[in-house]
C-alpha cells in the first residue's frame, strides 16, 4: 500500500487546506489533540469514531477520508465496480414500474432468487450477489405494481426486503454510501406498504448503518427506539419478534458505544443477552440477512468494548468465544478484523496479524475493502521495519487488489 493512501496524511491535508490547525480540529471534532496528532503522524491507526468526528468539521465525506471506493484504477481494478453503474440504474424505479420484455414469474420463484441474494452476501461473494441485484430488482419492483392476490404481495415485498439489506450491505462496505443511503430509503418504502412490524425494524437497522459510519449516533439510537417501540408495542410478541428486538438492542450497543456511553453500551448487549436467554437457543437465528442469537451478541460484546477503547476485555471476551460450525463468513471474518484492533493496541503483532489472516480466509472480499483492514496493517509495517514474509505477502494481496 501507498504510504499516500494513509487516513492520517488524508486528515492532515484537507485540515491544511481549511487552514485549521491541529488544535482548532481537535477542539471541534471533540476528540484528545494527542490522538489527533498521533494519527496525523501515522502512529495510531485512524478508529470509525475518529474518522467521523473529524470529518464534519472538515467538510468531507467519511468515504474522502477512508479513500474508499477502493481498487478504482489501474491493472487491478476490482470488478465489483464494473456491477455498480447498473445498480445505480435500477435503482430509480421503485414507485413507477419498469417496462419489461417478458411478464415478472410468479411471487415465489422471485423469493427464493433473493433469498439466494442473502445467501451470497452472507457467503462474501459480493461480486456474484451484486451481480444478480440490477434483473431481479427491476422485475420485483415490476411484480409488486401488477401483483393482485395478498399472498403475492406478502411474498413481494419480502423478496424486496430480503434482496436490499444485502445490497445496501455490500455498497457500504465497498465505500458507495450515497447508493446505500438509497438503499436504506427504498427498504424503508418497502416496510411501509408491506405492513410486518418485523420490516419497520429491518428498515431500522439498514438505517442506521449509514449514521454509525458518518457520527449521528444519537438520531440512530431515537430512530431505533422507535422501531423498537412498535414490536414492544406487538399483541402477540412470537420468536420472531424477539429476534428484531434483540436485533435492535445489539444495533443500540453499537450506535452507544461509538457516542462514548459505556453504560449504553453493556445495557444493550445486557438486554440482548436475555433475550436470546429466553430463546433457550445455542445457534443462531438469521432473518432477512441479520443474525440474532447468543454468537452475535458475543460478537458485539467484543466490538463495543473495542469502540470503547477497552482492548484488553474484549479480548477476554472473545478468548470464551465459541464460534459455532457454520456460521456467516461475513459476521465472523468482522469479528476477526475487531480483535485485529485490539491485538494491535497490546502490541501483540503476530496475533494482529494472524486475526487479519483468519478474517481473510473467511470473508477475503470483506477484508480487503474494509478500513480497519489496512489500517492495522499499516500500523504493522510501520512496526516491522525488518522483512516480515508473512505481512510483506498480506500487505501486497492488499495492494495488489487479488
Amino acid at each position: 500500500m501507498n504510504d499516500d493512501e494513509a487516513i492520517g496524511r488524508r486528515i492532515a491535508h484537507f485540515r491544511k487546506a481549511r487552514g485549521m490547525t491541529q488544535v482548532a480540529l481537535a477542539q471541534q471534532a471533540s476528540i484528545s489533540l494527542s490522538l489527533l496528532r498521533k494519527v496525523e503522524q501515522e502512529s495510531r491507526e485512524a478508529t470509525p469514531v475518529l474518522i467521523a468526528a473529524v470529518a464534519k468539521p472538515l467538510a468531507v465525506d467519511v468515504t474522502t477520508l477512508t479513500g474508499q471506493p477502493y481498487d478504482l484504477a489501474g491493472p487491478h481494478r476490482d470488478v465489483i465496480h464494473e456491477l455498480i453503474p447498473p445498480v445505480r440504474r435500477v435503482l430509480n424505479y421503485w414507485d413507477v414500474p419498469p417496462a419489461l420484455e417478458t411478464p415478472p414469474r410468479p411471487a415465489a420463484e422471485i423469493l427464493a432468487d433473493a433469498r439466494a441474494v442473502a445467501h451470497l452476501r452472507q457467503a462474501d461473494r459480493n461480486v456474484q450477489a451484486l451481480a444478480r441485484v440490477p434483473a431481479l430488482l427491476m422485475e420485483t419492483t415490476a411484480a409488486i405494481h401488477t401483483a393482485s392476490a395478498a399472498t403475492d404481495k406478502e411474498q413481494l415485498f419480502d423478496a424486496m426486503a430480503t434482496m436490499l439489506h444485502p445490497t445496501m450491505s455490500i455498497l457500504h462496505a465497498t465505500g458507495y454510501d450515497d447508493l446505500a443511503t438509497i438503499v436504506a430509503d427504498r427498504i424503508a418504502w418497502t416496510a411501509a406498504q408491506w405492513g410486518n412490524p418485523l420490516a419497520v425494524g429491518l428498515a431500522a437497522h439498514t438505517r442506521t448503518s449509514s449514521m454509525l459510519r458518518h457520527g449521528t449516533y444519537d438520531v440512530g439510537l431515537r430512530l431505533i427506539d422507535s422501531a423498537r417501540a412498535v414490536l414492544d408495542s406487538a399483541p402477540h410478541r412470537d420468536d420472531a419478534t424477539l429476534r428484531m428486538i434483540g436485533s435492535l438492542h445489539l444495533r443500540s450497543a453499537d450506535l452507544s458505544a461509538r457516542a462514548g456511553s459505556a453504560a449504553g453500551a453493556s445495557a444493550h448487549i445486557s438486554e440482548a443477552r436475555d433475550i436470546a436467554e429466553h430463546l433457550g437457543v445455542e445457534t443462531d437465528h438469521l432473518w432477512r440477512n441479520l443474525a440474532f442469537g447468543p454468537t452475535n451478541t458475543a460478537f458485539h460484546d467484543v466490538a463495543t468494548a473495542i469502540e470503547l477503547g477497552d482492548g484488553a476485555r474484549a479480548l477476554a471476551v472473545a478468548r470464551e468465544l465459541r464460534i459455532p460450525d457454520g456460521f456467516p463468513p461475513t459476521r465472523t471474518g468482522h469479528h476477526f478484523m475487531d480483535i485485529a484492533r485490539a491485538y494491535l493496541w497490546q502490541g501483540r503483532h503476530e496475533q494482529a496479524l494472524a486475526s487479519l489472516q483468519r478474517a481473510r480466509q473467511l470473508a477475503p472480499q470483506q477484508t480487503r475493502h474494509h478500513p480497519t483492514t489496512r489500517e492495522v496493517l499499516r500500523m504493522l509495517v510501520r512496526a516491522h521495519r525488518h522483512t516480515n514474509k508473512p505481512l510483506a505477502r498480506f500487505n501486497a494481496w492488499i495492494g495488489a487488489g487479488g
